[in-house]
């Protein structure tokens, strides 16, 4: 039988003059009249996936020669471990920086300003990726991360400082995003789930080791290797990246590719973010939650977001965010579980060093010594999880089963008191992580195995803009739950002293106090501590429930498939 035989045999269709039509769904005759190609055009929109479109719109794994593919992982092993240990070695080098500057009252945009960007620009490098290629896309995220480390280690005042940190996020974003996108064209479903969990595990011990380096370079060197650290990692990353990934690049020109860029989208998307996340950060710390400026701009950004899913979904043909994606069970249930597992991940992680350093009077090493099992815990589910898929091919349960370790975990974080035993401690934040690890990974695969090839990168970079979202929700809510307790529950104590809110600010105030009331103060703290607690027991049930609607996807594995006829074969 010849080639064009089996493939008609098989229901191929030959659609070089429509390459739009290349995901047409299998329940539309394929016959050669113009209106049924227009119907099955139109089925594309309300059917993102259909029972054959692995047929009809391949995906396709350009897995590399062993020595190439180590080479690659390696750097985007480097590139997750960079881009997540930027966003916390700078806390432990504050106040060198605020020494030097003089500029205490700047601090917070250190963060600000990284985790702005990082999070704005996720959900562009997708599309922008479908457009350009992965491996520029990669290499520009690279060499934005590089010039942002660059500017703020050789930065002269706080305010090249924070430029330095803006432009880092802009490619630590693209990063995150990339390392991702650029795992699910290399590899099958199944084989992808191990090492999206290897990668989880790198991401893990980034947020452990990251407090340790930067307070090893601040006390035995200098606070700015902690953005020269980044530069000769991110220039290997860069050479292994340039030689040895070798990825199909769309065809066109320039100019074609340019024109295909959403940029209504674009400018909306990044206004929402920004206009939601400044008043989250600024919220309870340069001005109050009530005030004008925090309700106007969280009133702005909501309206911003509400025009931006408008547009979305009728101005432009190829748009960041394609809202129809969104009735797909399987997306909503993992972006939603997502969103408000971020929320209690960083509401317990952000607060796990004031109960270590304040109410156990630990050191700061030894602070992040604690977190440890935290971590632990992150990586033997992240990296199990990925094996089971590799071995099982199923994922629908995981999120779900990690979901309730979580939950037990944060009830049982309630119990932190002054006294804890240390091995108490070692169990629930091990139990936290083994719970957070099981859905770190696996929710990637959930989304992409529910839609068709071509929508692969734009979900996946979406897995990591909803969860940094729920992110800087959760640190900004528990933030402001943990401030308002804590003042409260001081002046209830304290009524006649005008000093005690010192306490809040500077810990160190503390030991100003005798034995009884610095018992007090530190009640105050652990009471405190507890309602963030419970938030975050809240935020981890509804996490809950919405990964126990993900439904299980078969996980396609058929590595040799013909190429889609949009890719050109010539590598970029």
């Amino acid at each position: 039988m010849s080639s064009d035989a089996s493939r008609k045999e098989k229901g191929y269709v030959d659609l070089s003059s429509k390459p739009s039509l290349t995901a047409a769904a299998s329940s539309i005759s394929v016959v050669a009249d113009q209106k049924q190609e227009l119907q099955a055009e139109e089925t594309i929109d309300f059917n993102p996936v259909g029972p054959d479109d692995t047929e009809i719109h391949p995906p396709m794994f350009h897995k590399p020669p062993t020595r190439q593919f180590v080479l690659i992982i390696i750097a985007l092993s480097f590139c997750v471990f960079l881009a997540s240990l930027d966003q916390i070695i700078v806390s432990t080098s504050i106040p060198a920086i605020t020494k030097e500057y003089n500029s205490l009252g700047d601090i917070s945009w250190l963060g600000t300003a990284y985790m702005m960007t990082s999070t704005a620009f996720q959900p562009l490098y997708g599309k922008v990726s479908d457009i350009f290629g992965r491996k520029l896309t990669m290499i520009f995220a690279n060499i934005m991360f590089l010039l942002g480390s660059a500017i703020s280690g050789w930065a002269n005042s706080m305010v090249m400082l924070i430029v330095g940190r803006g432009v880092a996020g802009v490619g630590a974003g693209g990063l995150m995003a990339m390392v991702f996108i650029i795992l699910s064209d290399m590899l099958d479903m199944r084989e992808r789930g191990k090492y999206l969990g290897f990668i989880g595990a790198i991401f893990s011990l980034s947020s452990v080791i990251g407090p340790l380096l930067g307070g090893a370079f601040t006390d035995y060197a200098t606070w700015r290797w902690s953005f020269w650290i980044n530069l000769p990692i991110g220039a290997v990353s860069i050479l292994f990246i340039w030689l040895n990934l070798n990825l199909p690049t769309p065809a066109g020109t320039l100019r074609d590719k340019v024109r295909r860029i959403d940029f209504y989208g674009s400018i909306l998307l990044l206004a929402a973010v920004i206009l939601l996340l400044l008043p989250l950060s600024w919220g309870g710390n340069k001005y109050a939650w009530d005030s004008g400026i925090i309700i106007g701009m969280l009133c702005a950004g909501f309206i911003v977001a509400a025009i931006f899913i408008w547009v979305e979904w009728k101005v432009p043909t190829e748009p960041i965010v394609p809202i129809h994606l969104y009735k797909i069970r399987n997306l909503w249930s993992t972006y939603g579980s997502l969103f408000f597992g971020g929320m209690a991940f960083f509401g317990i992680l952000f607060y796990l060093p004031v109960y270590f350093q304040v109410v156990k009077q630990e050191s700061a090493t030894v602070g992040g010594l604690e977190t440890v099992p935290f971590a632990l815990g992150i990586v033997i589910t992240a990296t199990g999880s990925g094996i089971w898929v590799l071995k099982r091919g199923t994922f629908a349960f995981i999120p779900a089963l990690g979901n309730a370790f979580f939950v037990v975990g944060a009830a049982l974080c309630v119990f932190f008191e002054r006294d804890t035993p240390r091995v108490a401690t070692i169990f629930i934040l091990l139990l936290c992580g083994l719970g957070i690890g099981c859905s770190m990974q696996v929710c990637t695969l959930a989304v992409q195995a529910a839609v068709k090839p071509k929508y692969m990168a734009t979900v996946t970079a979406m897995v990591s803009f909803v969860r940094a979202l729920g992110q800087v929700f959760g640190i900004a809510i528990v933030g402001s739950v943990f401030n308002n307790k804590l003042e409260s529950s001081l002046h209830e104590h304290f009524p006649l002293d005008p000093t005690i809110l010192k306490a809040t600010q500077d810990y160190r105030h503390i030991t100003t106090y005798n034995d009884v009331d610095r018992d007090t103060i530190y009640g105050s703290f652990v009471n405190a501590l507890h309602n963030v607690f419970y938030y975050s027991i809240g935020f981890c049930v509804l996490s809950f429930i919405l990964s126990c609607f993900i439904q299980h996807k078969e996980l396609k594995t058929n590595a040799n498939q013909q190429k889609p006829a949009e890719m050109s074969i010539e590598a970029v």
